[in-house]
């Protein structure tokens, strides 16, 4: 709980990287769902179904493709173009099942999240002055 305290909640690179940890892994298997992918595609898949708020990094990517492999939830085949080698994931049963999980967990989670987003958004914005203002009321 300290650590919320010390974080300047009206920083919106906080909420990001917020919003990047919660849905990450529930995005690969979503873009491990529509087809197989290597790393940089996956990273590329994220970004693209966030438009570009959550922007993966490898540091971030092939630890989630490692966790997902050993759970068994993924399998990666090695393919060749010329010289290069990647490493091509695609979803097992149990990743699918994973996937299916997690989908329904957000299912009931999004419609809330979007009221609060809403109302978030329907707040004029506070300046300086004004929010000194209110502390002192209190």
């Amino acid at each position: 709980m300290a650590e919320l305290i010390e974080r300047d909640l009206t920083d919106k690179a906080y909420w990001r990287m917020l919003a990047s940890r919660g849905t990450g892994r529930f995005l690969v298997l979503a873009a491990l769902h529509e087809r197989p992918r290597h790393g940089y595609e996956l990273a590329r898949a994220v970004t693209a179904a966030c438009d570009g708020c959550c922007e993966p990094t490898d540091a971030m990517i092939y630890p989630t493709i490692r966790e997902l492999t050993e759970g068994g939830y993924i399998v990666c085949r090695t393919e060749s173009q010329g010289q290069r080698q990647r490493k091509v994931c695609e979803l097992t049963d149990r990743g699918r099942q994973a996937y299916r999980s997690a989908a329904e967990v957000w299912s009931a989670v999004v419609p809330a999240l979007r009221q609060a987003v809403e109302a978030g958004l329907a707040i004029e914005e506070v300046s300086a002055a004004g929010a000194s203002a209110v502390g002192t009321e209190l």
